[in-house]
This record gives C-alpha cells, structure tokens and sequence, in this order.
C-alpha cells in the first residue's frame, strides 16, 4: 500500500469515528412534547456531526477539505441563483449533492457530505443557528 493509500485510509478511520461519535440525537425533556420544545440548532450541529466537518459559528472543524460555515449569512443567499439563504441551506443538509459548494476540497474518502435524515423541526434550527448573527 502506498503512503497516499495509507493515509486515506486513516482519514476514513477518523472520520467514522468521529461520525460515530457525533452523530447521535438529540433528546427533548420527557415533560414537553418534540413539537412544542424548541430545538437548539447549536446543539445540533454538534450532536449531528456537523462540527466534525464543518467550522460553524461557534465551533471549529477537525478537517479543512469541508466549507466553512460560520459566517453562512454572508454567502449562503448568494450561492445559487433564485434560491434565498435559507432556500439554499435547506437544500444543501436535505439534499447535500443537490449542488456541490465551490469551498468543498475533496480529499481521500471524503467525497461527499452524508444524508443525515433529519427532520424538518431539526433542518429549521440547523438553518436558523447557521443564519443567526
């Protein structure tokens, strides 16, 4: 095996580890019903695994290759044509091949950003966390 496979090879290692580890749910309190309590989209963006990938507004990624998410704002209503920050942010956790962002560097096992199946409750707060100044 060469240098080059090796060390893909341990990226991938890393990345299911850390996939593993942050991507659990997260829970509301037993006393209130999902849809009445606010989801925390900074809690989710860590306990989803976004973090691990992406630099968000208050947290810094483990890798590079990924785009960097902490100012979203300035960029994400500007990104595809007709399409509004939240359209855009929407689409891209939703449907993250829908379009490709020109900041993503593939590098190794990492060629795409998984399909997290999240509800639409969690896409919302994920958006509005990545939205919020």
């Amino acid at each position: 095996m060469t240098k080059t496979g090796v060390a893909a090879a341990i990226s991938a290692v890393i990345i299911a580890a850390a996939a593993l580890v942050g991507w659990d749910t997260v829970s509301t309190p037993s006393s209130a019903p999902a849809s009445t309590t606010a989801l925390d989209g900074a809690a989710l963006f860590r306990a989803k695994g976004c973090a691990t990938c992406h630099t968000g507004p208050d947290s810094q990624a483990l890798f590079l290759e990924f785009p960097n998410l902490s100012d979203a704002a300035s960029f994400a209503g500007e990104r595809r044509s007709g399409m509004s920050a939240e359209e855009y942010l929407t689409e891209s956790i939703r449907v993250p091949n829908a379009f490709i962002s020109p900041e993503f560097r593939p590098n190794g096992p990492t060629a795409n950003m998984p399909t997290l199946n999240l509800s639409d409750a969690e896409i919302e707060a994920l958006v509005s966390y990545l939205l919020s100044d």
